[in-house]
């Protein structure tokens, strides 16, 4: 951490209805006390973020602390300065994983109300403990999102984007044919099996190449799906024949169960 006395900073107020009718912190009230610590301790403020009248459920609802943190990776001040811990954050996990996001480029972070101030011995402390929940944080929803995938897949969806052609039903998430960009699709495995050109088939339908060959490469289109190297069965509907897509792709590997 640099030295204390030569610290640029960013303040962030924030302030709901409801805070304000509650609490009393009204945005003046956080400028306030934030301008009188950096005058107090020669820190030069460089700016203060406001948001006015947003919950704090979500940064990703708050434009302004989203543009703080733009700036913060930009090193455009040396720490952020808050009055309050929950101006900037409601909930823990948004907390950990953005303080060690602090932490890796060097940006403090203070707290006037808690005294949680990261150019402290005891503060840069913190943040070493915050990187390792940080991290464990990271590794849980990783073992979810591989646990949820893995359901996906034996349940026979789709996993990740949806392939041009087909819609998401929302109702079941399960893809559906989108009927006008599926004649498209067709036309495209139709033209090819015809030796017409794919320069040709790619000015027609403004297709970059590598787009016309992600989708006669992609099973998909003959009603599977894959994951991790592995290919079943899907639940949606096919849009060309299985013999179709074995034609323009002779080393597919057909699973035991077909359609």
């Amino acid at each position: 951490m640099q030295n204390k006395q030569s610290k640029r900073f960013a303040g962030y107020v924030r302030v709901s209805g409801q805070d304000q009718r509650k609490e009393g912190y009204s945005l003046d009230a956080q400028k306030n006390k934030i301008i009188e610590y950096c005058n107090f301790n020669k820190f030069e403020l460089i700016n203060i973020y406001e948001d006015a009248g947003i919950s704090g459920s979500t940064i990703k609802k708050r434009p302004s602390f989203k543009k703080l943190l733009e700036d913060a990776k930009n090193k455009k001040f040396d720490g952020i300065l808050v009055f309050k811990f929950d101006r900037a954050f409601r909930n823990l996990k948004d907390a950990v994983i953005t303080l060690d996001e602090f932490r890796k480029i060097n940006i403090d972070f203070i707290s006037i109300t808690e005294n949680i101030d990261t150019t402290t011995a005891m503060g840069n402390a913190m943040f070493g403990i915050i990187g390792v929940f940080a991290q464990l944080e990271r590794d849980l929803t990783s073992e979810r999102m591989d646990s949820s995938f893995w359901q996906k897949f034996n349940e026979g969806k789709s996993i990740g984007k949806c392939p041009t052609g087909y819609k998401w039903n929302k109702k079941n998430k399960v893809m559906e044919i989108d009927t006008k960009k599926a004649e498209m699709v067709k036309e495209i495995f139709k033209s090819t099996i015809q030796g017409i050109s794919y320069r040709v088939i790619c000015s027609k339908f403004n297709l970059k190449p590598q787009s016309y060959y992600n989708i006669i490469r992609n099973p998909v289109y003959a009603g599977f799906i894959t994951f991790e190297g592995l290919t079943k069965v899907g639940v949606h509907e096919a849009i060309v024949s299985i013999s179709d897509f074995k034609l323009l792709n002779k080393d597919f590997v057909i699973p035991n169960e077909t359609p």
